[in-house]
């Protein structure tokens, strides 16, 4: 492990940075005479949890993974020495909070899923509405606010990062990222159209889709793609025909991290309680195909299996309690201990083979790893 890195120490300087790149954001609006209301309004939504509240694992992994990966590169690419390691630490958090911004994406994840709350709050959408709280709910605005917590992500790569010869990497890396997100958020909220009981679709392999394209990529291959490329390394590609077996291994086993935190986001959403885990679960009213209705389909008898397809997709408080009942009949936690075990033995043993290409690398993997196994929300 990076003994030079200490979380709470970069915790509170990644959070002391915030009111910085905020003001950023906030000191363009006079340029465009923006009302004052509007104004209130945005710095509102940018002061709420949607930014702020959560557990900040894409931008505190990337500066870890940047901070591993510098520190064990003396030699970078930068021949011209055009940054120096102190102010990279500082462009390495605004990029962490580049990272951070992609929450847009939970904005309308939460309008699709019709969520209750979200980091211990009502979703934004659910919020008064700070034009006019006393009548209105935020509602769909909500969604252009998804649409303007985008842009303020790209406008912050271009106030930091034009003059850098990575630059238009590091947008093409943030375009790929949310082109895969959209697209793995809908293959999620498509089981909300489809008919209910029609398990046709619910097996592991679209699971799989689902965890690649909506977590891998924005929670783990993302932030190492862009702590390689910013600590001076060559950017990985995409090219099956390309890539090296150390790419190959990156790219595996940042997949599979997205897989096994999606699959304990599904059993959280079941099992957690509300106060801890900061929402109301919803999978099994919506109709989700998640990790736990894959493997209850698999361990089910006829007549449970009918249950679950009468059952399943159903939003009301006996319903879910039918399904959540046979969960226990088929011992589905007990299945997912198991699971979570060997998934980790799993990763383990993908990460140990990348070590004897690339400690560095190897050591980041393993330490999001281990911040994974048995996280409780």
């Amino acid at each position: 492990m990076n003994n030079n890195f200490n979380f709470e120490e970069e915790r509170d300087e990644f959070i002391k940075l915030f009111p910085i790149i905020k003001q950023d954001i906030i000191n363009e609006f006079p340029k465009m005479k923006l009302p004052n209301h509007i104004v209130d309004y945005i710095t509102t939504f940018l002061n709420s949890p949607i930014i702020i509240g959560g557990k900040m694992i894409r931008g505190l992994g990337f500066i870890y993974s940047f901070n591993t990966l510098i520190s064990k590169n003396k030699n970078n690419n930068y021949n011209d020495k055009e940054i120096t390691i102190s102010t990279s630490k500082h462009e390495a958090r605004v990029i962490g909070w580049c990272l951070e911004f992609l929450s847009f994406f939970l904005v309308t994840d939460d309008i699709m899923d019709n969520g209750l709350t979200r980091r211990g709050e009502p979703c934004w959408y659910r919020n008064p509405s700070p034009f006019n709280p006393s009548e209105y709910k935020v509602g769909l605005l909500a969604i252009n606010d998804s649409v303007l917590i985008e842009s303020f992500l790209f406008f912050l790569l271009k106030k930091y990062f034009k003059h850098k010869s990575y630059y238009v990497d590091v947008l093409e890396l943030f375009r790929e990222c949310i082109f895969y997100t959209a697209t793995g958020q809908l293959l999620d909220t498509s089981s909300l159209h489809q008919k209910r009981g029609d398990f046709s679709n619910f097996n592991f392999e679209n699971y799989s889709k689902i965890c690649i394209y909506k977590s891998s990529y924005s929670m783990f291959y993302s932030q190492i793609k862009l702590a390689i490329l910013l600590s001076g390394g060559k950017i990985i590609v995409d090219d099956e025909q390309e890539k090296t077996i150390e790419e190959e291994l990156i790219r595996d086993i940042s997949y599979e991290l997205g897989i096994y935190g999606q699959t304990q986001d599904d059993y959280l959403d079941c099992y957690a309680e509300k106060e801890v885990l900061g929402k109301v679960g919803t999978d099994i009213q919506e109709n989700k195909c998640c990790w736990l209705i894959c493997k209850a389909i698999t361990l089910s008898n006829d007549d449970q299996l009918n249950k679950l397809k009468k059952h399943y997709g159903l939003n009301n408080s006996l319903d879910v309690s039918i399904v959540k009942s046979i969960y226990n009949e088929i011992n589905l936690p007990h299945h997912y201990q198991i699971h979570e075990i060997d998934k980790f033995n799993f990763i383990s043993d993908k990460i140990k083979k990348l070590s004897e290409i690339s400690p560095q690398k190897s050591e980041i993997f393993l330490h999001l790893l281990k911040r994974l196994f048995k996280r409780i929300k």
